[in-house]
């Protein structure tokens, strides 16, 4: 597919990138008719590069690309030239995503970026030694978000990501022997595979129509994860071959796990956090998640609801090293809820503003009523506040009949626990079997 020629000459807009858009109250000061409001140092675009990538997903959203030149080229004057290929002038390439979302909404998309850099300058500015706060970097990776409509709009492309899912399926354990069923990890990530879908399917059938939730729990360890080993580890053995890079990668990976999780499920009440929904950067091992349409536990309301407060799958803990989530995970997830916590007034004061905004909890029917959608938003701020405030709320609708129904009293929901103990609840319910094995196929619990 190609790109048609645009004119007027694309120098003269601002690349849609969040370095671009992002303005300093100095520069604002220092404006005049004759300046240039916008960063200097962030490049402009030259021509766009004629080939678009579709990509695989659903929603088969475009990548496209344009040629970067410096913004003091750009702005001398002179007519740039547009070729469909790259010159010496360039200093390098682009890429946006330009998506059509079915059912979602991109504007939501674009307020939880907003949040998540207010989130950024908290934990920037926290209190605590400068030791500590160097060893806990603690930083959410943001991109930008255009909307052009309720539905589309361009997202500002992630340089050097790719998905959890595509990540592990590239890593092999060079410890097991060639013609091992636990060398590769595409063999984990194969949805393909029938033996491993039918296996997941018949614990979950034993979970939901035989009421056995025990026996669910140790037919998935058995069929399942002892089956489909992790592999996540050795990625970053194969791809830092210094111990310096390796470890900090590994650290880099934990720390930002560490952090989306907590402001995940506790800020926004994020779901939806399948293996294509969160990416690795390949250059340090930072963890970045995508697509926030499913927020304020929209995914208790999926046909098969996500139980779970978080991803932390065995993959991901195996990539945390021998301490798994007890180590360094463990201590910045505590860091980060006590963060949170300390400037709940500040960050519900952002929230606020989803009550008043349609849409948040609003949705593209026009039977939806404008009084159920506000007091939808207010009831989603206060189970936030109460989770600012310790309480782990996160009901599970399937343990509202069967065996497991009586084992959860309402007065656990509503306890106001310490940091420590709030952290230690949320990794027991992520990692707990049995919530696992109630997840839908294609979230695939045991990557």
């Amino acid at each position: 597919m190609n790109v048609p020629r645009f004119q007027p000459e694309l120098k003269h807009y601002i690349p849609p990138v969040q370095a671009a858009l992002s303005l300093s109250p100095g520069s604002l000061k220092a404006f005049s008719a004759s300046s240039d409001v916008f960063p200097s140092f962030v490049p402009r675009m030259r021509a766009f590069n004629p080939q678009i990538r579709v990509m695989q997903s659903k929603a088969r959203p475009k990548k496209i690309g344009a040629f970067a030149v410096p913004s003091a080229v750009a702005l001398e004057g002179d007519s740039l030239p547009i070729t469909d290929h790259s010159l010496p002038m360039d200093s390098g390439e682009m890429h946006f995503l330009v998506k059509l979302e079915a059912k979602g909404d991109l504007r939501k998309d674009a307020r939880v970026q907003d949040l998540n850099n207010v989130v950024n300058r908290i934990f920037k500015d926290r209190k605590g030694s400068k030791s500590r706060r160097q060893r806990l970097r603690l930083q959410l990776r943001t991109f930008q978000v255009v909307c052009l409509a309720e539905d589309s709009g361009i997202l500002e492309w992630v340089p050097s990501t790719d998905s959890l899912r595509s990540v592990i399926t590239s890593t092999f354990n060079p410890l097991m022997p060639g013609d091992s069923i636990h060398r590769r990890g595409r063999r984990v990530t194969d949805f393909s595979d029938a033996d491993l879908r039918n296996a997941f399917l018949k614990c979950q059938e034993v979970f939901f129509k035989r009421d056995e939730p025990l026996l669910a729990v140790r037919k998935f360890d058995e069929l399942v994860l002892q089956k489909y080993l992790p592999v996540f580890y050795w990625w970053f053995v194969q791809n830092f071959s210094s111990p310096h890079a390796w470890f900090e990668a590994r650290n880099k990976f934990t720390l930002s796990a560490a952090v989306w999780s907590a402001v995940g499920h506790i800020l926004i009440g994020l779901g939806d956090r399948h293996s294509e929904n969160i990416l690795i950067d390949t250059r340090n091992g930072e963890c970045v998640h995508v697509d926030f349409d499913c927020i304020f536990d929209k995914g208790l309301l999926l046909p098969r609801p996500e139980v779970i407060p978080f991803r932390l799958t065995p993959n991901m803990i195996d990539a945390f090293g021998p301490t798994g989530a007890k180590g360094l995970y463990t201590g910045a997830l505590i860091e980060a809820t006590r963060t949170i916590r300390c400037n709940s007034d500040v960050l519900l004061a952002v929230l606020e503003a989803f009550i008043k905004d349609p849409v948040i909890q609003g949705s593209k029917s026009k039977k939806t009523k404008e009084g159920k959608d506000v007091r939808g938003a207010e009831a989603s701020i206060a189970k936030i506040r109460n989770r600012l405030e310790g309480q782990y709320n996160l009901r599970n609708p399937n343990k509202l009949k069967g065996k497991s129904a009586s084992k959860i009293p309402d007065k656990a929901y509503e306890a106001k626990l310490s940091v420590e103990g709030q952290v230690q609840k949320m990794i027991a319910e992520a990692t707990s079997l049995e919530n696992l094995v109630q997840v839908y196929v294609g979230w695939m619990p045991w990557v």
